[in-house]
């Protein structure tokens, strides 16, 4: 069936699938729901990923902090994880406390019945005003199952409803916050 052409904005289709971006510093793991981590070469000895974490996200101090991170490629049947790691913040709960997870040699989580994963070391980073997009080197990774990925665009629309509205109700604290942070480049500057 096909969807109306204005119930899916467009910008649904470039996101990446869902994956869990983890990380840990201090004794603490955390992780997170991404839609915002692709390969960033076609070397297959040099493996590389962009990933791009907003700034409001624990894990984006993590990472600043330790110059690592996890990804965990999320499965179909994982979309209990959307809740879990995307709804709440690592700062005001651990939000790992109650799921099943194994550490990568480096001490970063990875998620348990994930399709795969993949360690990552920063190599560069680029400020993006509300978000930092960072280029790192895959230092370790495997393939678990087999399965079909999480697609946002896929996902979205079959949300039950108080997972949509606790989403929504997230993403606009997001949006309002990063406004503050991103400087438009078309806009006038003020005197």
């Amino acid at each position: 069936m096909m969807a109306r052409a204005d119930s899916v904005d467009i910008f649904s289709y470039f996101w990446a699938p869902l994956v869990a971006v983890g990380a840990s510093y201090g004794g603490r793991v955390n992780a997170h729901i991404s839609l915002s981590v692709l390969g960033a070469s076609i070397v297959p000895q040099r493996p590389r990923l962009l990933c791009v974490i907003y700034k409001h996200n624990y894990t984006h101090q993590m990472v600043m902090r330790s110059g690592r991170f996890s990804v965990s490629l999320l499965a179909h049947d994982q979309l209990h994880l959307v809740p879990a790691l995307g709804f709440v913040s690592g700062r005001q709960e651990d939000k790992m406390r109650n799921l099943e997870f194994f550490l990568t040699e480096a001490g970063d989580p990875v998620m348990a019945g994930c399709l795969g994963w993949a360690q990552c070391r920063v190599m560069d980073a680029l400020d993006l005003g509300d978000a930092t997009c960072f280029l790192a080197a895959v230092t370790a990774r495997a393939r678990l199952r087999e399965g079909e990925p999480l697609w946002w665009f896929r996902v979205r629309p079959i949300l039950p409803p108080e997972w949509l509205a606790r989403w929504e109700a997230k993403l606009a604290r997001n949006i309002e916050a990063s406004l503050r942070l991103m400087r438009w480049p078309f806009q006038a500057e003020g005197p």
